[in-house]
């Protein structure tokens, strides 16, 4: 996992600012930070991190051959909290990069949640 660091959190900071939260970059075994805000620093080694971390490894893959056709290759997953928003960027089969950041930062996919699942379930 070789990354210009410095490069990678700055564009995030500058797309995020003081909503980013972490970046953790990933592969089938280890993992590292690559920036964690003050206030999250509890979180590392936590239980949560772990089912983080192991969500993120065994993200879903599409076997048909149609999804190459239909969706190409997976870009993101997403998942939406009430107080987090966790986006899992793959790099390959084995590795990748977690990005958690403010739900302000996706408000308007997180009131789009919000709204939908209002219709939905209430």
């Amino acid at each position: 996992m070789t990354f210009d660091t410095e490069n990678v959190v700055a564009h995030l900071r500058s797309h995020a600012g003081e909503a980013l939260q972490a970046v953790v970059v990933y592969d089938d075994q280890t993992h590292r930070d690559l920036y964690r805000r003050d206030d999250l620093r509890e979180m590392h080694g936590s239980d949560l991190e772990g089912e983080l971390l192991a969500e993120a490894r065994r993200r879903p893959r599409r076997e048909s051959p149609e999804s190459g056709l239909y969706e190409g290759p997976l870009a993101a997953t997403v998942h939406v909290f009430a107080g987090r928003v966790v986006l899992n960027l793959p790099r390959d089969d084995d590795s990748g990069t977690l990005v958690l950041l403010d739900p302000s930062v996706a408000r308007n996919l997180t009131e789009f949640i919000a709204d939908i699942r209002g219709d939905l379930y209430e």
